[in-house]
């Protein structure tokens, strides 16, 4: 099982078969990222751009054009296009935004004709290294602060089924999901609470496979279970979370940022419920954490169907 960060990045380098695919990788951070992920044996990329903007920027980083697959595309459109066409030939396993706006990017991703649907919804998974050991040891996950504004029931079961796929490749067999709110009791003025009554309900009768789902949990219901035993919580997910679906994204949001800032720990984070994983790091995350993202997403890719 992956425990931690070196954890991961060791169980990438261990797929060197994994292609990572980067349209537009026309910006020093992009390219480094790219370089760092070399330099450690993650991943095999292939570069979609302009051509003698790639390779001046990689040189002007140290390192060696020739390591690269660079395929020419005059535009962002036309990388995005490009890499996507490559992922649908199954070429490339993962897909890393570079410097394009998402909305660039998912467009290619999401068409209906010529994309990488599945029918699934697409949601975020941001992955810390748990900040309460050893109470709690190994990777915690937390969906969706990125894609969903404010999920309903069967958007919050899918949210939940695309957490339970990335901790599966985690080594986590059966994943501990806490569905969270801000009471750990079911009240009608809190729709969060009843689709966390739901979930839980859905889980039971075979719904939702591959995981244990409680809910409604509140944070310290969810982290601690003295806490838990303390309110009388006596489910074995209650203090035990291994991920925590959020009620939206503005909570996803917030939570993911105070990883961030405040507690100023590492995160990784991948999109789920395409055909492929897709990451779409920020420009203000660290090339530490950015990395961390590239480990995660070829974990989750190297044995997608």
């Amino acid at each position: 099982m992956i425990r931690n960060f070196s954890d991961l990045r060791a169980a990438a380098a261990s797929r060197p078969e994994v292609v990572v695919g980067v349209p537009s990788p026309e910006d020093d951070n992009s390219i480094r990222t790219i370089l760092l992920c070399h330099q450690e044996g993650i991943g095999k990329f292939v570069l979609s751009g302009r051509k003698d903007v790639i390779v001046s920027l990689i040189n002007q980083n140290g390192g060696n054009p020739e390591d690269f697959s660079i395929i020419p595309a005059a535009s962002t459109t036309e990388a995005a296009a490009a890499v996507v066409a490559l992922a649908r030939e199954r070429k490339v396993d993962v897909i890393l935004k570079g410097f394009l706006s998402t909305a660039e990017l998912m467009a290619p991703v999401l068409h209906r004709e010529t994309g990488l649907r599945t029918g699934r919804l697409l949601s975020d998974i941001l992955v810390v290294e748990n900040p309460r050991p050893p109470e709690n040891p190994g990777l915690l996950g937390m969906t969706d602060g990125g894609l969903n504004i404010l999920p309903g029931l069967e958007e919050k079961k899918q949210i939940v089924e695309n957490a339970a796929a990335v901790f599966h490749c985690l080594g986590v067999t059966e994943p501990r999901i806490g569905v969270m709110a801000a009471s750990e009791k079911v009240k009608d003025a809190m729709p969060a609470t009843q689709h966390a009554r739901e979930l839980t309900e859905m889980n039971r009768r075979g719904e939702i496979k591959g995981c244990k789902v409680y809910g409604p949990l509140a944070l310290d219901i969810a982290v601690s279970r003295e806490a838990a035993e303390h309110k009388g919580v006596t489910d074995p997910v209650a203090g035990n979370v291994d991920v925590m679906v959020v009620p939206s994204v503005e909570a996803g949001n917030l939570l993911g940022k105070a990883f961030t800032y405040y507690l100023q720990i590492p995160v990784a984070h991948v999109i789920m419920g395409a055909r492929l994983p897709i990451l779409i790091p920020s420009r203000n995350e660290t090339e530490t954490d950015k990395i961390n993202s590239v480990a995660l997403g070829i974990v989750c890719g190297s044995g997608r169907a």
